[in-house]
Formats: structure tokens, C-alpha cells, sequence
């Protein structure tokens, strides 16, 4: 079997395009995510999918009992733990590793960091209202800013989202729980309602909604705050989907 990490709407548009050749048997893919919301989303693809987090000797395991010949890793930016571990794992088991990276965009006048500890030093020190679009995997380095009641929360409307969000005691008012992606004309709507000074974002790429936030913020004189991407060294990547779908044809 092929192996895809995925969870990501990158994911999803790599099988769509699979399905395209009927040569392919998506039976003989399994995907992987990381919560059962991005199960729910691949469910209805054809490819087996199993919402599974797993470190490094889960992973070799989970090789082991699928029998996985190829691994495809269309994981988030952001998932540099998996992307570590899976490329190790492929290199220790002799299997190949092929990963999709979204391409970043280029754009000036925006206030960066590579470290999130360090943003949040920063942020802690700003005034007026700010928009943290970082998603819920580091709610928790965010209690008891002095600032808290400035900071609006976007986050998917879901359970495991929101009790992340009640755990470090955020307020119903400050939490906007939507469903991406937003265009331009809604997040400048967003930022006037709340009457945002900053908008945090991460560095997505295009597939993230990030220029539209961008854009957005531009046209409505917020102050873009970006985490950088983590950088990684792959051994084979590309930002253009047409080539991991060719990869995989190649068998």
C-alpha cells in the first residue's frame, strides 16, 4: 500500500487528483490524519483513512502492518515533527518518501518570527485588539498574557478546539469559531467588526487562506504578524502537485 500523511486540503486535492486515473485503486492507499475533523473531510475519498498521531516507532509499526511501499507526506507546514520522523522512518525501512510543500508567498511590511515564544513576548507588549490566527495547537502559550481580553481567537468551531480555548480560560466574546477559507472582502470585514489593529497569522502559503489575510490587512491598515515556516531539509520535495502525482504514477 501507498502511505499519504494527510489531514490538509493539500491532501485532499492530491487524491481528487488520483481519481482522475482510473488505473489507480484507492483502495490501496491509506491516509492519515492527526484529528478525526480531517478524518471526517477525507472520508467520502475512496482511500482507506485512519485518524492516527504517531511518533516515530508507531510509525514503523504502522508500516509494518500495512504493508507501505511509498510514503506520501502532505502533512501541514507546521508538522515538522511528522515530516522528521517520517522521512527517517522511510530511510530506516528502505522506503521511498516524496513531499509536497506549499510554496511561500512573497510579501513585505509584515512584522516576523521564527520562534512562536518569541511572538508571544511581543504581542504581550502591543495595544489595541489583535487577531491570532494560528490555530489551536498552541493555545495553551497564550494564558495569563496580561492582554488577553485584546486577543480574538479564529478557530475551527469544533469540541477539541474550543475546550483547548476554555482551558486557558479565553472568554466566549474573544473566540470566533469558522470555517475556512475566508476571502479578502470577509476578513476585512472581520478586522473592522473587531476593530483589529494585528492580525498573527502563519506562513501558509496560498492553500492556508494567508493572502487573503494579507491582503486584507493591507487594505485596512492591520499590522500582519507572521511565525515563519519551519525550515526542513528534504531529501525530495516539490511545491508543484502535478509532480508528486506523477511520482506516484510511476509506481
Amino acid at each position: 500500500m501507498d502511505w499519504i500523511i494527510g489531514g490538509t486540503k493539500d491532501s485532499r486535492d492530491f487524491i481528487k487528483k488520483l481519481s482522475e486515473d482510473k488505473k489507480i485503486d484507492l483502495k490501496n492507499i491509506v491516509l492519515t490524519t492527526a484529528s478525526d475533523y480531517g478524518k471526517k473531510l477525507a472520508e467520502e475519498s475512496g482511500v482507506i483513512v485512519k485518524s492516527q498521531s504517531m511518533d516515530k516507532e508507531q510509525m514503523k509499526l504502522f508500516i509494518s502492518e500495512y504493508g507501505i511501499k511509498r510514503i506520501f507526506d502532505l502533512s501541514h507546514p507546521y508538522a515538522i515533527e511528522v515530516s522528521s520522523n517520517a522521512m527517517n522512518v522511510a530511510e530506516e525501512s528502505g522506503k521511498k518518501y516524496f513531499r509536497f510543500e506549499r510554496e511561500n508567498l512573497n510579501y513585505e511590511d509584515s512584522i516576523d518570527f521564527i520562534e512562536i515564544e518569541e511572538m508571544i513576548k511581543f504581542l504581550e507588549n502591543l495595544d489595541g485588539n489583535i487577531l491570532i490566527t494560528l490555530g489551536s495547537n498552541n493555545i495553551e502559550k497564550f494564558k495569563g498574557l496580561k492582554n488577553i481580553e485584546n486577543m480574538y481567537f479564529r478557530i475551527l468551531p469544533v469540541k477539541e478546539s474550543i475546550e483547548k480555548l476554555e482551558k486557558v480560560e479565553i472568554k466566549a466574546k474573544n473566540i470566533i469559531g469558522l470555517q475556512g477559507p475566508f476571502s479578502k472582502e470577509f476578513n476585512k470585514a472581520i478586522y473592522k467588526n473587531y476593530n483589529i489593529k494585528y492580525v498573527v497569522t502563519k506562513e501558509s502559503g496560498v492553500t492556508g487562506g494567508e493572502l487573503e489575510k494579507i491582503e486584507a490587512a493591507y487594505e485596512t491598515n492591520v499590522i500582519p504578524i507572521v511565525l515563519k515556516r519551519p525550515k526542513i531539509k528534504y531529501k525530495w520535495v516539490t511545491n508543484d502537485m502535478n509532480k508528486i502525482v506523477e511520482e506516484f504514477k510511476r509506481g
